[in-house]
């Protein structure tokens, strides 16, 4: 009598395999590449090659001055990185192109990095700058939620995004003067419930800090509802010391 036992492959097995075979056919005749350099990647899930995450350039200083007119509501803004061409290449993609792995990714590797730049303990609510509800629809997400959301496991800090709303459609800030920036975001947000940003110390999260002209009005709001202290955090800059 034969005692060998047959193998039985389940449907769902047969599925995984075949899952595997089509995934590396496609690798194999389209591989996958760095998102910023385009060499063939060796973890094709970081979507960034070891090298391009290397040379992220770091700023590690918060900035000094802001050039809006008026008074300022920002304590501290901290700028991770400069905005550099590979790191304008990256936002790029996080904002238009829906690569959002890569963010989790640089965050993961700077870790320390950040912390250390971040003001302090006691930060009750992290807060993104919110988009207006035409462009999230345009876009399908906002670009720094992620970032939020990682700095408040990070910090034992609760997400603040919906007490805060854009209420006003905004053009393009980019080719304004300070001045027009201003005047651009004037009434541009409001707040969805007053009571929970009493004595509150907010972290407002953002991509790009270049006069400071959208945070400070948002940071304008969140002051005259009661936050205690607002400080900020955005991915880059194009400026050193200054926005």
């Amino acid at each position: 009598m034969d005692s060998a036992k047959s193998i039985q492959i389940s449907p769902l097995q047969i599925i995984d395999h075949l899952k595997i075979l089509f995934h590396g056919m496609v690798d194999l005749i389209y591989p996958p590449l760095c998102l910023i350099c385009e060499a063939r990647l060796e973890q094709p899930a970081k979507e960034i090659c070891p090298a391009c995450l290397e040379k992220f350039k770091f700023l590690g200083k918060a900035h000094e001055q802001f050039s809006v007119p008026g008074e300022i509501y920002i304590s501290t803004a901290s700028p991770l990185f400069e905005f550099d061409a590979p790191f304008q290449q990256f936002i790029h993609h996080l904002k238009y192109s829906r690569r959002r792995k890569p963010l989790s990714v640089i965050l993961n590797h700077y870790e320390s990095q950040i912390m250390d730049q971040l003001p302090g303990q006691g930060i009750d609510l992290v807060i993104s700058i919110p988009l207006h509800p035409r462009k999230l629809r345009e876009r399908g997400y906002n670009q720094v939620d992620d970032m939020s959301l990682w700095l408040t496991r990070k910090l034992n800090a609760e997400l603040g995004n919906h007490l805060v709303k854009r209420t006003k459609y905004t053009t393009s800030q980019t080719q304004l003067s300070a001045q027009e920036r201003v005047e651009n975001v004037r009434e541009a947000f409001g707040v969805t419930k007053v009571s929970a940003l009493k004595d509150k110390h907010i972290l407002l999260v953002d991509d790009v800090l270049t006069t400071g002209a959208t945070s400070n009005a948002l940071a304008r709001v969140l002051h005259h509802s009661g936050a205690s202290r607002i400080d900020l955090v955005t991915l880059s800059t194009p400026h050193h010391g200054n926005a």
